[in-house]
């Protein structure tokens, strides 16, 4: 009775560190995620464009193979049309927080959120 007790415990205790171990990088994502200002546009691994995220524009890109329709609306930036075979890219979720971005695979189109040197966190002193 003992031993099985033990085992119970041990469950439990196994559980529990697993749910904070995986509370925890969530927890840092949703609450250390920094607001981008620019979005870059890479092609084949070559930048091709920076734009800013406060202006509201439709641009077509020009994949490798085909096209991509970047629109930026109210902050976020989300692929709205493509012509590749799968359209993964058109069913991803807008983007608006540093380092987050949208792909492109058949086209080799990265689009990448981030923030100008100036408006990344400083240390208290830096300030």
């Amino acid at each position: 009775m003992k031993k099985r007790l033990s085992i119970k415990n041990d469950l439990l205790l196994l559980i529990l560190l697993l749910v904070i171990g995986l509370l925890i990088p969530l927890g840092y994502q949703l609450f250390h995620r920094t607001a981008g200002n620019t979005v870059t546009i890479t092609i084949d691994g070559e930048l091709w464009r920076t734009l800013p995220l406060s202006t509201d524009t439709t641009i077509d890109i020009p994949g490798r193979g085909g096209t991509n329709t970047l629109c930026i609306k109210n902050g976020q930036a989300s692929i709205t049309e493509a012509d590749c075979p799968d359209k993964l890219c058109v069913h991803q979720v807008s983007i608006q927080h540093n380092g987050e971005s949208l792909v492109c695979l058949p086209h080799k189109v990265i689009v990448k959120v981030t923030a100008n040197a100036s408006d990344r966190d400083l240390d208290g002193i830096a300030k």
